[in-house]
């Protein structure tokens, strides 16, 4: 099972593979000069300041950082930058200005502690005309550097060099995009977790009958769907399981809920391998989850979760992809109660028959 894929345009270059890309990349003209890349100076979500989230569209709009996407390729060595390499930028101005206006930068992987100063320097180069010219200041990182188009406010299309200190005239390595608006295909686990709490309500169990995939979050990208389940209505009353106990009771007059494992899927990257099967979604136990609101309806056709029971067998199975667990409140939304969570995505295959 792979994730859904959408056509390359230049509005959504996230979509785009490798050719895709570089060639999007030659035929884009950069029209905004460096000051654009400039985000906001909080880096915790402030609704409607510096993050929203469109229900209509389903699209993330988040000036925090400026998130990284590589080439859409589906190949093994894509896949180990994706999951492992994930990236955002961000931009300030220097406070220092006795020496002209500076906007300053740093790069930072999602699973470092890295952070890559840099400068970002409007230039006019030869082949590329206008563009922004990433230059890394502190060793190792120096060795490299982008040049950079924006192609609209909210987008931007680079390619990464071996530098020769000199823009674009190094030996190039790869192509990417960087976005402040991105559909909810590359929702990071801080969106996931504020849209779960904020922006999602309690769905009714006859709201969420038929067939659903579950993917689940990291920050550098979505996992494809491991697990395709059918929820159907049960034989009487609201079946709500106790997850420790095993017991349940019922509610008559209410639809049950009933998990049913249509199909199971892998997750691979780095040389790691995990398969979930119909064990997985056993453990889950998706209708107590929804039962005790840990499952949250976004639009008819696309839920929220969030597990926060570490023990849980479904962390064992994914000890070496630690980018999928995210630290930080669990279900209730309380601040004070830091924990391990695992955020995950329901989309809907098919509806009710």
């Amino acid at each position: 099972m792979n994730s859904p894929s959408r056509p390359c345009t230049p509005g959504q270059p996230m979509y785009c593979k490798k050719e895709e890309l570089s060639r999007l990349y030659r035929q884009s003209n950069s029209i905004l000069p460096a000051e654009n890349l400039i985000n906001s100076p909080q880096m915790e979500i402030i609704d409607g300041i510096n993050w929203s989230f469109d229900p209509n569209t389903q699209t993330i709009w988040n000036d925090r950082y400026w998130k990284g996407f590589y080439p859409a390729d589906y190949d093994f060595a894509n896949l180990v930058m994706m999951y492992g390499l994930g990236f955002f930028k961000r931009f300030w101005p220097d406070r220092d200005q006795s020496k002209g206006k500076k906007i300053l930068g740093e790069t930072h992987p999602f699973l470092s502690d890295i952070h890559a100063s840099n400068q970002a320097l409007d230039v006019e180069l030869p082949e590329t005309g206008k563009a922004v010219y990433i230059k890394y200041s502190d060793f190792p990182f120096n060795n490299f550097d982008d040049v950079i188009k924006i192609i609209d406010k909210d987008t931007v299309i680079g390619e990464a060099f071996v530098s020769l200190r000199k823009p674009g005239k190094g030996l190039p390595i790869f192509h990417f995009v960087l976005s402040r608006r991105y559909s909810l295909d590359f929702m990071t686990q801080a969106d996931c977790s504020f849209i779960f709490h904020h922006k999602a309500t309690s769905p009714k169990p006859e709201e969420i009958l038929g067939d659903w995939d579950l993917l689940l979050v990291s920050d550098a990208a979505l996992s494809p769907p491991i697990l395709r389940f059918r929820l159907l209505e049960g034989d009487a009353g609201y079946r709500i399981v106790n997850s420790t106990s095993g017991s349940t009771k019922d509610s008559p007059g209410k639809t049950s809920l009933i998990a049913e494992f249509i199909m199971g899927g892998k997750l691979r990257h780095a040389g790691n391998s995990a398969s979930f099967g119909e064990g997985a979604l056993m453990s889950l136990n998706l209708p107590a989850q929804a039962s005790k609101n840990a499952i949250r309806k976004v639009s008819n056709d696309l839920l929220v979760g969030l597990l926060d029971q570490p023990s849980h067998p479904i962390f064992q199975a994914l000890q070496d992809f630690k980018g999928f667990i995210m630290a930080g409140p669990g279900q209730t939304g309380k601040k004070e109660k830091s924990e391990f969570n695992l955020p995950y995505l329901l989309r809907r295959v098919s509806a009710k028959k």
